[in-house]
């Protein structure tokens, strides 16, 4: 087990005045644990910080929850690191604020794990709850953060086998986490990945979102990515642009999707920012289904999306096939992008309880 670091100094002297390195504080460690409530659902829940890395590699600290079905003892329960769909850019969007507040729009679908005797792991993701910038879609950053609280779950319950699921913003983590594991973090014993709706194709989304009711989460995604890469040029933003780039950096969910709708790129740009060199590099960075995952995934886009075009989820279904992953696809015809998120969750929990309890996956990629 991963120790669980309350504190952390550089050195500590003792009396004899001998300097002793303090213990190095690793991707996945815990920094600090504490009871919380979760009001939505029956189960114990924890409030924690751990370390990961953002996408330059670099350590950072991160928020995050841990539940587990009361009545559980001292079982090690099967774990799902859950991939947050979109919360918003400031603090007090955190998910597990939100949980611990019971008002998160996710609970019912974690629920739903609890029920089946899972425990789950919720991060918060880079600076959602923790000093600095949520980096909103940095597909890597993200990934890394979910894997990380798995291991720091780990650290509290033990080891035993995992599943991860995420939808939109989730979606796009858990790809990225389940396409970094194998590398990043071998020793999870990663049974399976759903992935909904994955916010993969950064450029496609701007383009279907433009002019439309669900435009302030393209424009959440220059938000996140500046935060990621602050040397990314704003200045082909108008004053209107500059001022709704601003504003959006303490909104949560429901703010984005009803402050910014129908504004165009056009709109609020005095060039096209998807030209330049600088952002067209970094969208594409964030494209998930260029690494073979090692475990099985669950793979599912509505044809009736209204937020990430159903392409966005065949393109990826290409690209995972591609690399030679295993991939279950199923297309929806539930209208509405939040709508499939509660429409399809039973099939995803029933997929992950079939992952762990060692049934094959179907294999559709042709």
């Amino acid at each position: 087990m991963r120790k669980i670091l309350l504190s952390v100094t550089v050195l500590s002297a003792l009396a004899g005045g001998t300097a002793y390195a303090a213990p190095v504080v690793a991707a996945g460690d815990v920094i600090s644990s504490a009871t919380s409530a979760y009001p939505q659902g029956d189960a114990d829940a924890r409030q924690i910080v751990y370390r990961t890395r953002d996408a330059q590699g670099a350590p950072i600290d991160v928020s995050g929850m841990v539940l587990v079905p009361r009545g559980s003892g001292d079982k090690t329960p099967p774990l799902v690191g859950w991939a947050p769909g979109t919360h918003g850019i400031g603090d007090d969007c955190a998910p597990s604020r939100q949980l611990a507040a019971g008002n998160d729009y996710e609970a019912s679908a974690i629920n739903a794990l609890l029920s089946r005797g899972f425990a789950v792991a919720v991060t918060d993701y880079q600076g959602l709850g923790t000093p600095g910038d949520h980096t909103y879609v940095n597909g890597r950053a993200q990934g890394q953060a979910v894997l990380d609280a798995i291991r720091a779950a780990q650290s509290l319950l033990g080891e035993g086998p995992v599943a991860i699921m995420g939808y939109s913003q989730g979606g796009q983590s858990a790809s990225w986490a389940a396409e970094l594991q194998p590398t990043y973090a071998p020793a999870v014993d990663l049974r399976g990945v759903s992935i909904g709706a994955a916010a993969g194709d950064l450029k496609r989304i701007a383009a279907f979102v433009d002019g439309k009711a669900g435009f302030g989460f393209g424009l959440a995604a220059a938000v996140g990515l500046k935060a990621a890469y602050p040397e990314l040029p704003t200045n082909f933003f108008t004053p209107e642009g500059q001022a709704l780039f601003e504003d959006m950096r303490d909104d949560c969910t429901l703010g984005i999707a009803t402050k910014y709708g129908f504004k165009t790129w056009a709109g609020i740009t005095t060039s096209d920012p998807f030209v330049l060199p600088s952002w067209s590099s970094r969208l594409d960075e964030q494209l998930p289904g260029l690494r073979q995952p090692a475990a099985p995934v669950r793979l599912y886009h509505s044809t009736l999306d209204d937020v990430i075009p159903h392409d966005v989820g065949t393109g990826l279904r290409v690209r995972l096939c591609a690399t030679g992953a295993s991939v279950d696809w199923q297309s929806y015809s539930s209208p509405t992008h939040i709508g499939t998120f509660y429409w399809a969750n039973s099939d995803s929990v029933n997929w992950v309880a079939d992952r762990f309890a060692g049934l094959p996956a179907r294999d559709n990629c042709e």
